[in-house]
């Protein structure tokens, strides 16, 4: 059975997945990376579609809307008595010289970019990222500045293809331990049903158990729902399918065939 039809069996099968127990642990590893690849395919065009969004929201409203400025000394010096905040689409742009505005209120916007007094702030599908001014050493005004966003423009499919690199390897290895941590669970649950089941067996069994959950949720990330104790959820629904995937395992004394590689 190759891995895209492991991948559809696990979401409905747990009969299946049993027969699975048998498997090498190196091609229970790989199946974990395209289980996360193929989850990651739908929160990787839509944040590279945020951040490519965002990057083109920001240069207009440099170029276009933020008055003349500077920075010295990392504090954004500006004649502006008061914040400009800008709602484009998902898009939030926020200049504010006074002090007001600080990186956690940008973090309470899903899409923002943020000029503050003294440091600049992005925040892409919420998770915050802030740069302090000092940190560059350098005095710089708006044209300078504008040139620099343009320059980064040329880059913009790099540093996209870097966010989206970071993000399948940080979910992937999350998911690693969410499997670790079912295969910690299946020791316990393997004891009235399947108790020749070996630890390792058991690890590569939650490999596959996991799948149902995983896709479930990537569709609900993807299309926006949020749903509250999702991570409860998460796991009641892995522990279900591990405790029937242990059920479908005969004992010892039946004779089974092994699953043909």
């Amino acid at each position: 059975m190759n891995i895209i039809q492991q991948f559809i069996k696990s979401l409905y099968s747990p009969e299946t997945i049993a027969k699975f127990r048998f498997q090498k642990i190196g091609k229970t590893i790989l199946y974990v990376f395209f289980l996360m690849f193929i989850v990651s395919i739908p929160m990787a065009v839509l944040l590279g579609s945020s951040i490519n969004n965002l990057y083109n929201d920001v240069e207009v409203h440099m170029d276009e809307s933020f008055p003349d400025f500077s920075i010295e000394n990392g504090v954004l010096q500006s004649d502006l008595e008061e914040p400009y905040i800008s709602e484009d689409g998902d898009t939030t742009v926020i200049f504010d010289p006074t002090g007001e505005y600080t990186a956690n209120d940008v973090a309470e916007f899903d899409n923002a970019f943020a000029l503050l007094e003294r440091e600049a702030a992005i925040s892409t599908d919420g998770m915050p990222q802030t740069i302090g001014y000092q940190e560059f050493g350098i005095n710089i005004a708006k044209d300078e500045l504008l040139d620099l966003v343009n320059s980064v423009g040329d880059l913009l499919p790099l540093i996209i293809s870097i966010f989206i690199l970071f993000m399948y390897l940080f979910t992937t290895a999350m998911k690693f331990l969410g499997i670790f941590m079912l295969s910690v669970i299946t020791l316990l649950l393997k004891r009235k049903v399947a108790d020749q089941v070996s630890y390792r067996q058991g690890w590569v069994l939650s490999a596959y158990a996991v799948t149902l959950p995983t896709v479930i949720f990537a569709v609900f990330d993807t299309i926006g729902l949020h749903i509250p104790f999702s991570l409860a959820i998460y796991w009641v629904i892995a522990i279900v399918i591990m405790n029937l995937v242990l059920r479908n395992i005969p004992s010892p004394k039946q004779e089974e065939p092994r699953e043909i590689k």
